[in-house]
């Protein structure tokens, strides 16, 4: 018997408009109150994943960072792994070889090397159009995201002297429409710096965690700490950087209709996509099954 579901966020569990529809969420509100686990578990920060799943009243544990940390309902810090300090320097040189910007993401917050001016300029000729690109339904206030970004952002000259606060690194990611430099970025990481987790959100995004902080070992400490097995796990996604969960053994694996061929493939069962909502029917399922 189901015990425990584990949602991607970004192309399951939200539409193409990065909204959850009225269908969705009474599906998960109905298996909360039978006292079912939801595990939402997403490349997003635990902020923008907490911020959005308020919005619709919804109270679950988070795993984010693509499995690197996992937070409960309260915000209490359950797990995380960190990239060690040491190796930072040689992946910060690698970024700034290939001419690219990107955010650290650590225990302090939002960390940006260079000034606010750079930053702002990153946000609008490289994240906004990459974010378009892959959400061409959703409306971007481009202000007011670049806005919130900065204020949210804490500035340095170099990384010596972010590295100095001895703050624990969490993610570095980068987004670009120009895949021929990710490429590029991805192929002098794996060369220089191995035994790190680079995946990849989306064609346009990069990021760079601890080989341990992949969604699969999220949900695999997840079941650990609550004695829940892996038969009675149900597990949704849509993209590559979902394989690891979906790829676990025992799971019941679920991939959404417009999921890549690679998810496709190696998942037992198959719903309609985010736009037809694909998550509500799979839940509605285990439902008439209680």
């Amino acid at each position: 018997m189901i015990k425990l579901i584990v949602s991607d966020l970004d192309g399951t569990l939200l539409n193409s408009k990065q909204q959850i529809s009225d269908r969705t969420l009474r599906a998960i509100k109905q298996i909360q109150r039978k006292g079912l686990r939801l595990l939402i578990n997403t490349e997003q920060n635990y902020f923008d994943a907490k911020k959005l799943l308020d919005a619709y009243d919804i109270s679950c544990d988070i795993a984010c960072f693509g499995g690197s940390c996992i937070f409960d309902t309260s915000g209490h810090q359950l797990h995380a792994s960190y990239i060690p300090t040491k190796r930072i320097p040689e992946m910060l040189r690698i970024f700034g070889s290939c001419r690219t910007f990107y955010e650290i993401h650590s225990t302090h917050g939002l960390c940006v090397l260079g000034s606010k001016e750079g930053y702002a300029n990153y946000l609008s000729s490289e994240v906004v159009p990459a974010l378009r690109e892959e959400f061409p339904s959703q409306t971007l206030d481009e202000e007011s995201y670049i806005c919130e970004r900065l204020e949210n952002a804490h500035f340095y000259d170099n990384g010596q002297l972010l590295l100095s606060e001895n703050p624990q690194i969490i993610k570095i990611t980068t987004q670009s429409l120009d895949q021929q430099k990710l490429e590029q970025l991805t192929n002098s990481l794996h060369t220089r710096v191995p035994h790190f987790a680079v995946s990849h959100q989306s064609p346009y995004r990069l990021d760079i965690t601890a080989v341990n902080s992949l969604k699969g070992a999220a949900v695999h400490f997840y079941t650990e700490k609550y004695q829940i097995s892996l038969k009675d796990t149900m597990v949704i996604g849509d993209s590559e950087n979902d394989y690891s969960m979906l790829g676990l053994p025992y799971i019941e694996s679920i991939a959404m209709g417009n999921a890549d061929d690679i998810i496709q493939e190696i998942c037992l069962h198959h719903t309609t996509d985010n736009d037809h909502d694909g998550v509500a029917i799979v839940l509605e399922q285990i439902l008439s099954k209680q």
